[in-house]
């Protein structure tokens, strides 16, 4: 497959007339420079408003959104505030540079939920019939489970992609559903063998207007009144689909480097971490969210079945109806995005998991018991343990940020277990 070269310092040239005939595209990284992609997400926003066309991006890179950084805009509600908790988008939407400006919002619990939701289809033909553009920030396997069909598929990566690769093999299987490949943003039309001399990185393409304009919610609802607004009614007023919680918002992105409480005398030990090694195995595919420890130990156990290690993490989540408490299923420890991707597409092709399930993400900690005890016995208190790593050491857990770990911590100090908090390669930092 042959993908027309975007270069970022041709967009403003490049876009307006791609994506001319489109109503909803799809904005697709592949690469792990995940800042790169977001600002060049952005970038092709602007560059499709620079002549006065209404464009909407939306960030629907849920699990760890970092649009609204690169937009310059503090953490707010978004699109799961809109599509699960009814909020007005009026309330969530930004308007800046000539784009209107959706953040990803509160954390999900099920994305899923938000990528497979009817009202994406209402929303794509409400653009179409106001001749708008509407761009969604999203992962590959994000886009596999999207309900709507995009016009066009956009993927970001600084030096191309290879469709052969495991991150190219999930566009191409999103690309199988009909949508067309417009191109691929990059920061040069070829490879380059060598990395470019200091001050000849392509500049991003200015935007319309002579410097960044913010307007509230009330600039962006007249806006969308006066042409677009079919697309945005259809967004705000579609059935809802709400969960019986409210999940609590996102931690920062940075892994905090305070306690998570304050240190008691007890049995666990859970001293404050710094951010992860880079050679620390931190990525891992979420698979699924259960109510219930059963369920999430029987898939689990599956997976060890197929020589995959599956980590359950109790999660407390504060919403409408008090604390819930959601235990995710996360396979794998792996050092780079690409093993973790590669392990996702072999249970997709052994049946293990639905094609498209399963969110890559950094989750490198872990509570580790040592060798100490039988995870059945752990199991029966209430305590997910695997066995992990070449010594067999026990493991509690897979989470995201020190902060994230205080339910376990606090029932591994109820159950009288030592437990240390590390890193996932079976070292204390």
């Amino acid at each position: 497959m042959t993908a027309r070269a975007l270069p970022r310092s041709r967009l403003g040239n490049l876009i307006p007339s791609l994506v001319e005939a489109q109503a909803l595209v799809a904005l697709v990284p592949a690469t792990g420079e995940l800042q790169w992609a977001a600002a060049a997400a952005w970038d092709v926003a602007r560059a499709a408003g620079q002549h006065g066309r209404r464009v909407a991006l939306v960030d629907l890179w849920i699990e760890d959104p970092k649009l609204h950084e690169v937009v310059g805009l503090t953490p707010g509600e978004g699109i799961v505030d809109a599509f699960e908790y009814g909020v007005s988008l009026t309330k969530a939407a930004h308007e800046v540079d000539g784009v209107f400006f959706i953040g990803a919002g509160v954390y999900s619990a099920h994305p899923g939920d938000v990528y497979g939701h009817e009202r994406w289809r209402k929303l794509h033909g409400g653009f179409r019939q106001e001749g708008a553009l509407l761009l969604l920030y999203l992962s590959a396997g994000a886009l596999a489970r999207l309900s709507a069909v995009p016009d066009g598929l956009i993927v970001l990566s600084p030096d191309g992609y290879e469709p052969e690769s495991s991150i190219g093999q999930g566009i191409t299987a999103a690309l199988e559903r009909g949508m067309p490949l417009l191109g691929v943003v990059r920061d040069h039309w070829t490879p380059v063998s060598a990395a470019p001399p200091p001050g000849t990185r392509p500049s991003r393409p200015a935007p319309a207007s002579g410097h960044r304009r913010r307007a509230r919610p009330a600039v962006v609802a007249a806006t969308l009144v006066a042409g677009a607004a079919g697309g945005w009614v259809l967004l705000v007023t579609a059935g809802e689909h709400s969960l019986p919680h409210a999940p609590q918002r996102r931690p920062p992105a940075v892994a905090p480097t305070r306690p998570v409480a304050e240190p008691v005398a007890g049995p666990v030990v859970a001293p404050p971490l710094p951010p992860p090694r880079r050679d620390s195995l931190s990525w891992t595919v979420r698979l699924a969210a259960y109510g219930t420890l059963d369920k999430a130990l029987a898939l689990a156990d599956r997976l060890a079945a197929e020589d995959v290690t599956a980590f359950v993490t109790p999660v407390s989540l504060e919403g409408r109806r008090g604390t819930t408490v959601w235990y995710r299923v996360l396979a794998g420890a792996f050092a780079t995005r690409d093993s973790a991707a590669a392990t996702r597409a072999r249970l997709w092709d052994q049946g293990i998991a639905p094609r498209g399930q399963g969110d890559l993400l950094r989750a490198p900690y872990s509570f580790s018991l040592g060798a100490a005890g039988r995870p059945d016995s752990l199991r029966a208190r209430g305590i997910p343990a695997v066995r992990w790593g070449p010594r067999g050491t026990l493991h509690v857990g897979a989470f995201e940020t020190p902060e994230q770990a205080s339910l376990t911590e606090a029932r591994l100090k109820r159950a009288g277990i030592r437990a240390t908090l590390v890193t996932r390669m079976g070292t204390t930092p």
